[in-house]
Parts: C-alpha cells; sequence; structure tokens
C-alpha cells in the first residue's frame, strides 16, 4: 500500500492519575509509544511525536517536535502537529491509547481525502472520540484562536468547521468494542498491556 500524510502521537500531558509519565511506558525495554509509531509508520508517510520538550525522547528515531503552545493541553498539541505537518491531513492520537486498528485508521484516511471536511470524528454513543481522528490543516487558525482565548476544549475549537461523523455501528464494524479508544489512566489499566502484547 502507498504510505500517505503525517500521524501524531501526543506525548503531553500531567499523568497525574497514573503517578508517572505515561508517554514513558515501557513494554520489554521499549517505550509503548515506540509500539504504536511502528504500527502507524506502516501506513503514513512520517510518524512524529509532541512533547514539552524537544529532548524528551533523544534516544528514538522518530522527530519529537516541540510544543508551540505549552501548558495547553491537547489542543497545543495539536496545534504543534498541524503546523508541522506537510500533508493536509494528519491523524492524532494520544501516547496513553496502546491500540491502533490499522484497518480503521485507513478507512478515516480514505474518507478525510475524499470528502471536503475540516475533520473526521468518530462517534461513541453521544459522545466523540476526538483523539482517535483526522484533523486538517485548515483548522490551525481555529485551534490558535481557541488557544489565544483559553477554550481549550477540542469539541469547541472545531463545532463550526465541516466535520464528518462517523457512526458508531460503523465504528463497531471494524472493532466490535469500541477498544481502540481505551486509555491507560490509572496503574490497575495497565493490566491491558498483557492482553495486547
Amino acid at each position: 500500500m502507498n504510505k500517505t500524510g503525517t500521524a501524531v502521537i501526543l506525548c503531553g500531558g500531567k499523568s497525574s492519575r497514573m503517578g508517572f509519565d505515561k508517554s514513558k511506558i515501557e513494554i520489554e525495554g521499549k517505550y509503548l509509544i515506540e509500539l504504536i509509531a511502528k504500527k502507524l509508520e506502516t501506513i503514513f508517510d512520517e510518524v512524529v511525536l509532541v512533547a514539552e520538550k524537544k529532548d524528551k525522547f533523544k534516544k528514538l528515531k522518530y522527530t519529537v517536535l516541540e510544543d508551540l503552545k505549552k501548558e495547553y493541553g491537547p489542543a497545543g498539541g495539536m496545534y504543534t502537529g498541524l503546523k508541522y505537518a506537510n500533508s493536509k491531513y494528519v491523524f492524532f492520537m494520544a501516547c496513553d491509547m496502546p491500540i491502533v486498528n490499522l484497518e480503521y485508521i485507513k478507512y478515516m484516511m480514505k474518507i478525510a481525502e475524499e470528502s471536503d471536511c475540516d475533520c473526521v470524528l468518530p462517534r461513541n454513543g453521544k459522545w466523540i472520540e476526538p483523539m482517535y481522528a483526522f484533523y486538517s490543516k485548515d483548522l490551525i487558525k481555529d485551534f490558535e484562536k481557541g488557544i489565544d482565548n483559553n477554550n481549550l476544549l477540542l469539541y469547541d475549537i472545531i463545532k463550526s468547521s465541516r466535520i464528518h461523523y462517523i457512526p458508531e455501528e460503523v465504528t463497531r464494524s471494524y472493532s466490535k468494542d469500541l477498544e481502540m479508544f481505551v486509555n491507560l489512566n490509572y496503574v490497575k489499566d495497565l493490566e491491558i498491556l498483557k492482553k495486547i502484547y
């Protein structure tokens, strides 16, 4: 398959509930983000990490971008990723989401490339999954405005844009239990990794 576009793994966050930096979770001597990135690079031209400091992952082969807008949570990291990316659409996921569903990501990528939208977002019941989604560089100014106004809720930033929602039933056809949206928030959640790796 032809690889295209940029995938960004957001490696910020305070990790207060976990008690240590989630971006440095290790599995058999490798960071979880390395395992995530290795899967993503099978379908993307480039995979980059966004962190609060450029030298955070010096030993990794992946490009590490330093947050252009520090202390603004995912909004700041996504702004940085969109500013950097060469491709129009950028796939974002968080460093504490251990399950990479390549077929579903390719499905979203196809929608992004073939429809005239600003982002492709999965629905999950009443909610959306903004951290497993595609965003267009056309949203850079929206993110900048949200950050400048200290309005950091992702949905508030993008709600007036052209959003392509993926119905939950479609997502479940790729992932019956929606497991790719799982986050590792607490130490007990690390048990999930034993099932995956």
